[in-house]
């Protein structure tokens, strides 16, 4: 379930403390001094399966977890693919006050910004995340193959390793190619499910984001039909021994769309090293008024998590205990 707010639901997953990482995402950008730009390479990377690519600058390297580029200062490039209905919701709203509540200080307005792939726009200022301070730009463009966000976050301290001027370039080399099938974009992501115990792919979001469903509609704006997101940690900081059940507890009671959200059973166990707390519940959907049945699993591993959430009618126990078999299957790559 989503942020009704577009704005928020963007910048609530692009803060830089969910992207900074090992060096979030779930991270967001090498090497060279300010005064020599070095010459970017002429065709633009794109992540696995995706149609929104750029040129990134020297040293940074295609990320692992998440759809962009990292860089072992904790910069990163973050691709985020919109469908083109997405231009006309966006344009002309990400204004420094719409904005000013993720944190994010935007300097001066929106300016245009030419691109290889198409037309858009691109904001420019500071955000402040985990005691560090980083350079952001925020990029939205379209092109043929649909809508892109790009958000570009270099630590303060990275800044002669990642120029500003390199960043310009990258921006300027951001590039469109046809979309990739579902099916492809499925094999991409950065985990498999073994066992998807009736459900279907519905999307990919963010490239490491799945989206699956019960039910012909694609589009469910009624959420007739039960609902499965499976997205891993994107670089975040490591949850602290023994807290993570209250981490779970507070991501679950947090959904926006959801209220009266209460915990009804929790279970704690352990998957190899790794920590699994299963959570089930209820929400009332803010939408429709009706009662949802909702179940969390979330894998604590290290410095990353995974976590496995489905929705369902409050009588569709089948959907919630067959979403708990799906969250079983997931494997990190």
């Amino acid at each position: 379930m989503t942020d009704r707010n577009p704005l928020h639901r963007f910048f609530a997953r692009l803060r830089p403390g969910r992207w900074a990482r090992r060096g979030l995402l779930a991270g967001l950008i090498s090497a060279l001094t300010a005064g020599s730009a070095p010459v970017l390479a002429a065709e633009p990377v794109f992540p696995p399966a995706g149609s929104l690519g750029l040129a990134p600058p020297p040293g940074m390297t295609p990320a692992a977890s998440f759809s962009g580029f990292e860089h072992r200062s904790g910069a990163s490039i973050v691709l985020v693919e919109m469908p083109p209905e997405a231009w006309d919701q966006i344009n002309g709203k990400f204004t420094p006050e719409a904005l000013a509540p993720s944190g994010f200080r935007v300097k001066g307005g929106p300016e245009p910004l030419s691109t290889a792939g198409g037309e858009g726009f691109v904001l420019r200022g500071k955000q402040g995340a985990n005691g560090l301070t980083y350079t952001k730009w925020v990029a939205v463009v379209r092109g043929a193959a649909g809508t892109g966000l790009v958000t570009v976050q270099v630590p303060e301290t990275a800044a002669k390793q990642v120029p500003a001027a390199t960043v310009e370039a990258a921006l300027r080399a951001i590039a469109f190619r046809p979309k990739a099938s579902l099916a492809d974009q499925v094999a991409a992501l950065p985990f498999t499910v073994g066992d998807t115990a009736g459900f279907r792919p519905m999307g990919v979001f963010a490239g490491n984001g799945l989206l699956l469903t019960e039910g012909p509609k694609d589009v469910d704006p009624e959420r007739e039909q039960p609902v499965v997101i499976v997205t891993p940690s994107l670089g975040q900081a490591p949850v602290p021994e023994g807290a993570e059940a209250a981490y779970a507890r507070r991501l679950l009671t947090a959904q926006k769309d959801l209220t009266n959200v209460a915990v009804t059973d929790e279970t704690r166990s352990n998957r190899g090293e790794a920590v699994v707390v299963r959570l089930r519940g209820t929400g009332t959907d803010t939408k429709t008024g009706r009662t949802l049945g909702i179940t969390q699993t979330m894998v604590f591993d290290g410095g990353r998590t995974l976590r496995v959430i489905g929705f369902a009618d409050a009588g569709r126990a089948d959907a919630l205990d067959r979403a708990e078999r799906v969250a079983a299957s997931v494997a990190m790559r």
